[in-house]
């Protein structure tokens, strides 16, 4: 820094703009250029060194026009922005958790619940509901739309709306298992609303499906209750093929192999043999397909419902002793 006699002001060494006094260029050092220690040189050489990477300049010009763009300040802020990120991604996923863990705490009496014992707590709802609602002229209506569990009927799904589209491919890519695979993924998975139908036994004849009307679980026929999921579900995997087909995003392979699964489905005349074992036709031995996977999956199904049972707005505890006390 230097004297500009004539005009009386100072005079930046850096960026050479001009003040009129020490204390203000002092100031200006160390708000713009971010140098406490701007005027300092070193002692033995002489030199001013990089307040990160301490590479020595000649002069301040230099070195603040290095520092601008040192590699190891950048790298620093880069590091420092990235333990931001993480840190709010940490502070999100706890929160998450936190919230898991509220939901487990709420349901925790029942998770362990069997079917019956979390069907009786659907009916004893319904019940009510149902008392409440004797003096309004609409009490049937207001019955079947209050589903409060959010559990949709065998055939009210429209998977095709509601599926992704890598679903879709999933489903299709199984090509000869995709009616299994649309059955796992939608009354065996991650969607709650269509855990609408359970087994509960591999010899008896009865199954059960949820009822909306009534606002639980009924119990069905079972091979009638398969011959339903079958003929919904076939009907979406069509839906889905001419989507996908429509949009190109299926190969040839794949095209044909499901429009031999979709013609083995409509040809009832036919035995099929899966090993030593004959079945009247391809679609009973589907059928008998898809009872082992939702028989084998009851456990989850059940605990899904609990869960949902958990998570509606007007559960209790005091109800849930109720019923446990019941």
């Amino acid at each position: 820094m230097y004297m500009m006699e004539n005009k009386k002001t100072i005079i930046c060494d850096i960026c050479k703009k001009s003040y009129s006094s020490q204390s203000s260029l002092i100031n200006h050092c160390r708000n713009i250029h971010d140098a406490k220690n701007i005027k300092k040189r070193n002692e033995n050489d002489g030199c001013y060194y990089c307040n990160h990477c301490k590479k020595p300049y000649l002069s301040i010009q230099s070195r603040w026009s290095h520092q601008k763009v040192c590699k190891v300040k950048i790298e620093e802020l880069e590091n420092n922005n990235k333990i931001l990120d993480l840190e709010k991604k940490f502070e999100i996923q706890k929160q998450q958790i936190i919230e898991l863990q509220n939901k487990l705490l709420n349901c925790k009496r029942l998770d362990n619940k069997t079917f019956k014992a979390v069907n009786k707590i659907l009916m004893d709802r319904s019940y009510r509901n149902s008392n409440n609602n004797n003096n309004n002229t609409n009490s049937n209506n207001n019955i079947t739309n209050n589903n409060t569990y959010q559990i949709l009927a065998i055939g009210n799904e429209e998977l095709s709306n509601v599926l992704t589209i890598q679903q879709k491919k999933q489903i299709l890519n199984s090509r000869l298992c995709s009616l299994e695979k649309i059955v796992e993924i939608a009354h065996c998975g991650e969607m709650n609303q269509f855990k609408n139908i359970l087994i509960t036994n591999l010899k008896d004849n009865y199954a059960y499906k949820y009822d909306e009307t009534k606002g639980y679980f009924i119990t069905v026929a079972k091979n009638d209750l398969l011959e339903d999921v079958i003929i919904n579900r076939v009907m979406d995997i069509e839906a889905i093929y001419d989507e996908l087909k429509t949009a190109n995003k299926i190969d040839d392979k794949t095209k044909k192999l499901i429009q031999n699964f979709l013609d083995k489905m409509e040809n009832n005349d036919i035995p099929f043999y899966d090993n030593e074992t004959k079945y009247e036709n391809f679609k009973t031995f589907k059928s008998d397909k898809i009872k082992i996977l939702l028989y084998n999956n009851q456990d989850k199904i059940t605990k899904d419902i609990a869960l949902l049972i958990s998570n509606s707005d007007d559960i209790t505890t005091e109800e849930t002793d109720d019923n446990n006390e019941k």
